[in-house]
């Protein structure tokens, strides 16, 4: 049998860890301790040292070893009251798409002091070292996998320490009520954008043509920065962009799941992905249609967050 399921089969056995929102506090009653192996080899010496100072009637080995044993009491109540005042208060996961590895950020504070630094970690199969930021609060950052795309809670999280002197390894489980969105995998090389209807009476842009007529509107969230007016915004004290009567009539993007209903479902996915970052590059407003909802139309990151977590939650 090897180590991870025998870490399973002790799991299974301990009680539920406590979770919940952030701030998430480890509670004291939670935190176990069991000793290392250098803190084994310490106590058989000190075992063996007491013994035979008792067989001598030495009484300055006996103090002596009543001295060392002392100061394992004294680590083993240092390495709890470390992670007693324990706090989680932030986790974020950087944007993936499914294949991917999201790089995951974990904050802890005390609530008295900063931390003092010699805290791990354990996700997972991964296993890190807290790192002490500016402000004296520990930081964690570790790979995730994305395997698949979905929302996915972040899970079960160890903390430990075997602060002060490695005699001890103490540590506690949580679960905090936190979770991240992997979105699908965008596809690649993708097919062409699909070719949005145009209004009645609307020209295409073949019979347009390139025009150099424009006029000036008010900036509105989304418009690209290399179309505003500079000059002209300065004088008005408010931002003005440059709109030609070609990007005026341009259709906008109008994505459904019906246009990759032909395909599999992942597929479908993916191709949506590919073409909402394409017209995201673009700075382009589009929409996506999902069943009688419809997202947009917009521009940015919010709406491509939101768009994309849209397409990545679908069952």
């Amino acid at each position: 049998m090897n180590a991870a399921a025998l870490r399973a089969g002790f799991a299974r056995l301990m009680p539920a860890p406590p979770s919940g929102p952030l701030p998430l506090k480890l509670p004291r009653r939670r935190i176990y301790i069991l000793p290392t192996r250098f803190g084994l080899v310490y106590g058989t010496a000190l075992f063996f040292l007491l013994l035979g100072s008792l067989n001598y009637n030495n009484n300055a080995a006996i103090l002596l070893a009543l001295l060392l044993g002392m100061v394992a009491m004294a680590s083993a109540f240092a390495a709890v009251r470390l992670l007693s005042r324990i706090s989680i208060v932030e986790i974020h996961c950087t944007e993936a798409f499914a294949g991917d590895v999201q790089s995951c950020r974990l904050r802890v504070s005390a609530d008295r002091g900063g931390i003092i630094g010699d805290l791990t970690l354990r996700h997972g199969d991964t296993h890190v070292a807290a790192l002490r930021d500016a402000d004296g609060t520990g930081v964690f950052t570790w790979p995730w996998p994305a395997t698949r795309r979905g929302r996915r809670a972040i899970g079960r999280i160890r903390l430990g320490t075997v602060y002060p002197l490695g005699l001890f390894h103490a540590w506690s489980v949580l679960e905090p009520h936190s979770d991240t969105v992997v979105y699908p995998a965008p596809e690649s090389p993708t097919v062409a954008l699909p070719m949005s209807p145009e209004q009645p009476g609307q020209r295409s842009g073949a019979e347009r043509g390139e025009e150099d007529w424009h006029a000036l509107r008010e900036f509105q969230r989304g418009d690209s920065l290399r179309g505003i007016a500079w000059k002209v915004s300065a004088r008005h004290d408010r931002w003005l962009v440059n709109e030609t009567r070609h990007a005026s009539q341009a259709p906008m993007p109008r994505f459904s799941l019906e246009q990759v209903a032909s395909v599999e479902r992942e597929l479908g996915l993916s191709r949506l992905t590919a073409w909402i970052l394409a017209v995201e590059s673009q700075q382009q407003p589009y929409s996506l249609r999902i069943g009688d909802r419809t997202l947009g139309p917009g521009l940015g990151i919010e709406h491509r967050q939101r768009v994309l977590a849209a397409l990545a939650e679908l069952p």
